[in-house]
């Protein structure tokens, strides 16, 4: 009886950390795209990913796999993405917020260097507003 206790504990203790996997606001969802696209890190973005969501993830001409992806999923894909096509640059473009759909759009030019050159890439990021929490909905890159 007391095993199920502390499991019950130890349980209660992980579900808002999984909950709270969504950015506070959008000044957090800003820098944590820019770090993750700049930097060429999963984690600052799949920080806005929900555990139970699946957000679409389009990167046409650096990686084959394109459609909808929950956080683990995307994790790798993105991962994979960062091997090949090694960022160098975030830069915010425009950002609209779409109150009546409850989203944010962004566009930002992203630099990477897939074959040794540098080249830029329009990303097209949509979040979505659950509860006054921010979320990714969408992550799309211009194709080339």
């Amino acid at each position: 009886m007391r095993l199920w206790r502390v499991a019950a504990f130890l349980i209660a203790l992980f579900v808002p950390v999984i909950a709270s996997a969504q950015f506070k606001d959008l000044d957090s969802a800003m820098s944590n795209l820019s770090r993750g696209f700049e930097q060429g890190q999963a984690q600052p973005i799949i920080e806005g990913i929900s555990a139970g969501d699946k957000v679409q993830l389009q990167f046409p001409g650096l990686i084959d796999k394109s459609g909808f992806f929950g956080r683990d999923q995307a994790s790798y894909l993105l991962d994979e993405l960062f091997s090949k096509a090694k960022p160098s640059g975030f830069q915010r473009v425009s950002a609209q917020k779409q109150s009546a759909e409850a989203q944010y759009h962004i566009t930002a030019s992203w630099t990477i260097q897939p074959d040794g050159k540098s080249q830029e890439r329009d990303l097209y990021i949509t979040l979505g507003n659950k509860n006054d929490r921010w979320s990714i909905v969408s992550i799309r890159a211009a194709g080339k």
